[in-house]
């Protein structure tokens, strides 16, 4: 069986053969017509298929994914509480530092970080500016009311829809 490429393909060329030769439509180049048009629907209606097995294989994967990020959400956790504890347990216990069979352990300290108590005391010349962000939305709609704005235009594009 041909692909939707070659079906379409071959439905131009019939049609263009028949428009070039501006002569009584002859059966045959209708049956061909109708035989590939057919096949187009069916070709068609075969993508369809495949496209709404993979979009629920997604929407399988999306929730797997979700799944796995709530899973990984409470090991981090639990990781965290563990490590708490140890640290606790060698800060009350005043062990700071020893060796075992498997693992070596100790409390440092990390290096500096900035804690922020009020953002609206911190002077000026630590902010950083950000370059500005067009608002594509008030643009757009701007522009369906019939003013100009240079620089943008108003796009319109085409997708498939299946019902």
């Amino acid at each position: 069986m041909s692909n939707i490429y070659q079906l379409s393909s071959d439905y131009l060329t019939v049609l263009n053969m028949i428009t070039q030769e501006h002569e009584e439509l002859d059966q045959s180049y209708i049956d061909t017509l109708e035989s590939i048009d057919e096949a187009l629907e069916v070709k068609a209606d075969n993508y369809i298929k495949v496209i709404k097995s993979l979009e629920s294989d997604n929407e399988a994967i999306e929730e797997e994914i979700k799944r796995l990020r709530q899973r990984k959400t409470t090991y981090d956790a639990h990781i965290k509480r563990m490590k708490e504890s140890l640290q606790n347990m060698m800060e009350d216990t005043g062990k700071t530092r020893f060796k075992t069979a498997l693992n070596s352990y100790n409390i440092q300290n990390n290096p500096p970080s900035l804690n922020v108590i009020d953002e609206k005391l911190i002077p000026k010349d630590f902010w950083l500016s950000q370059a500005p962000k067009l608002n594509k939305k008030v643009a757009l709609a701007e522009l369906k009311e019939g003013k100009e704005i240079p620089g943008v235009e108003v796009k319109q594009t085409r997708s498939l829809r299946v019902r």
